[in-house]
């Protein structure tokens, strides 16, 4: 097992699915849900490799719990995202919706997959599953299966994908072929067509530990045990969120989260019109992960700093490169209503975020708002 597989397999989701392998009542069509970077994408591989494994491990009989023993020939082949019964799509830019630029596309994210499971996908433009990929999977799927092979189709992002081409899917989604299992990959069930929700096993797949995050960061990439604890407290539980942290340009990850504490920091401390300023300033309007980077800070930011108004516990803080001035920051969290009322306002303009909304103008009038906040309740 490597280590990646290690803490996958110590999950509650995985001796769900491990259970249903060994009593032999695999469901034809699953729901990984959970965040970006947990391990929903590693967890549908190593559950298509143990289904297909010709030497499945028995870890522990009575638990019945089962790991894929990654030294057949199919395990080796489909770890390595190359195996004739594994079949993988992908939310593709728009102008690659045709079938060949979508297989080319794919393949891109899959050598990117290959490399690092835990691997966030992100891009700039408005992406999806496109119908001409969702037919092409269904004509496949409409041949006969090797023998003895469970063929898996695994929809990452589902939610990306279009009513339109998730119609077209909807008799695959309820009744899979024979031998073969559909394994959806979502951020939450509601994202989904009620149609679909309703034909698909939910497994809920957890948060990362933050020592497991630690563990992989300091023995995959070589990373200093104080850095990898920082990472692993910022990256909320998402070891896909730590790894983008530190796939920048060195330095780049620190100097970005720099400037997003400061921004932060004038909302407290600066007039409106100069937060205004340095926000329009620093800050690339054109790129909607980079505002919702910022949103999470500033969520972990509120959170500090109300925690350590109540408890003066400097070792609580999660943003421990920030420590000093989040303590000094504190006070103005002496008052109840202030945090809640902040991470509401964060809350909804992420939500707003994934409506694509205007991210300018979004992120100007939540730093209005929680500005008017701040000033109410000094």
């Amino acid at each position: 097992m490597t280590l990646s597989d290690n803490f996958i397999y110590d999950t509650r989701a995985w001796l769900v699915l491990s259970r249903s392998f060994m009593v032999n009542k695999i469901a034809g069509t699953y729901l990984f849900y959970g965040e970006d970077g947990i391990g929903r994408w590693q967890t549908a591989i190593c559950f298509a490799a143990l289904l297909n494994c010709e030497q499945p491990k028995i870890i522990d009989e009575e638990q019945k719990l089962a790991v894929p023993c990654r030294e057949c020939r199919r395990c080796h082949n489909i770890f390595n995202l190359n195996f004739e019964g594994l079949q993988c799509a992908v939310p593709i830019p728009p102008h690659n919706n045709k079938l060949d630029k979508a297989i080319d596309f794919t393949n891109e994210v899959l050598a990117m997959k290959r490399k690092e499971p835990f691997r966030i996908i992100k891009a700039a433009s408005s992406i999806n599953i496109p119908i001409a990929v969702a037919r092409e999977i269904k004509k496949t799927l409409s041949l006969k299966a090797t023998q003895g092979i469970k063929r898996a189709v695994i929809f990452y992002q589902m939610e990306k994908m279009k009513t339109s081409s998730a119609d077209a899917l909807l008799k695959l989604i309820e009744e899979p072929p024979e031998d073969t299992v559909v394994i959806l990959i979502a951020s939450k069930p509601d994202a989904l067509l009620p149609t679909i929700q309703s034909r698909s096993q939910k497994i809920k797949i957890d948060k990362n530990r933050p020592q497991d995050i630690e563990n992989y960061l300091v023995k995959i990439y070589e990373m200093s045990p104080q850095r990898a604890k920082l990472l692993s407290k910022i990256s909320k539980g998402s070891l896909g969120r730590a790894i983008d942290m530190i796939e920048t340009t060195p330095g780049e990850a620190e100097s970005k989260r720099a400037v997003i504490f400061l921004l932060f920091k004038s909302l407290f401390v600066d007039k409106s019109p100069d937060t205004l300023t340095h926000m329009n300033e620093v800050l690339n309007f054109r790129d909607r992960g980079e505002a919702e980077e910022l949103l999470r800070l500033w969520q972990l930011l509120v959170r500090d700093g109300a925690n350590f108004a109540v408890s003066n516990d400097a070792n609580e803080i999660i943003n421990i490169d920030f420590s000093v001035e989040i303590q000094n920051l504190a006070a103005y969290f002496s008052r109840p209503r202030l945090a809640p009322d902040m991470v509401e306002h964060i809350k909804n303009t992420l939500a707003d975020l994934r409506r694509n909304v205007h991210i300018q103008g979004a992120l100007m009038a939540l730093a209005l708002r929680l500005k008017s906040v701040i000033g109410t309740n000094r």
